[in-house]
């Protein structure tokens, strides 16, 4: 009698530990489920960067970026614009001959380096869109003025785009429509030339 008496009561014990302790788990789950949603951070805005902020950490335009730092062009593709720019990727940075690449990077021909860049600037947004339906409309080319004053012919062949300098140089435009806080980026697989 003493026995089954004490194992109830020890069942019972036992049972009374076991309830409040799944209480205090759930009570404590919900503190912390409270805690947690009061917790909630706010979500920044994602700042977008500039062209030229894109220009220095992207390393498919280290050559390009190299070469800017010599010049004005940082500024100007830091300021509010909207500018279009066409960048030469690495690769067709490469494809210049040496001596003409040596030559651009001398402090003294700053003016020829300038000249180079301005031809892959322009003013406003000009999308791939906007490229297409500019052919389109004018016969298979359109001339697309830089910020300089320099004419580029803008073409298609094979549904792909090109650009072709006052020299004939001519090259193909890769990734498009690249979104930049003050512009929109093309790249391009050679280096447009002015003409002297």
């Amino acid at each position: 009698m003493n026995i089954t008496k004490s194992l109830r009561i020890l069942m019972i014990s036992g049972l009374v530990i076991f309830t409040s302790c799944n209480e205090t788990r759930k009570t404590s789950a919900t503190k912390n489920d409270q805690l947690l949603a009061q917790a909630s951070i706010i979500p920044t805005e994602k700042k977008i960067p500039t062209i030229y902020e894109k220009i220095s950490i992207d390393v498919s335009f280290t050559k390009l970026h190299k070469m800017l730092k010599e010049t004005k062009y940082p500024k100007l593709l830091e300021e509010q614009g909207p500018y279009t720019i066409f960048i030469p990727l690495n690769g067709a940075i490469k494809k210049l001959h040496p001596k003409t690449l040596k030559n651009l990077q001398k402090p003294e021909n700053s003016s020829k380096l300038e000249a180079v860049i301005d031809c892959h600037i322009f003013r406003g947004l000009i999308n791939k869109q906007d490229i297409i339906k500019a052919i389109k409309e004018n016969g298979g080319s359109v001339k697309l003025k830089t910020i300089g004053g320099t004419r580029i012919i803008a073409s298609m062949r094979d549904d792909k785009i090109y650009l072709i300098d006052k020299k004939g140089n001519a090259g193909r435009l890769m990734a498009n429509d690249i979104e930049a806080s003050n512009g929109i980026i093309h790249t391009i697989e050679s280096v447009m030339m002015p003409t002297n």
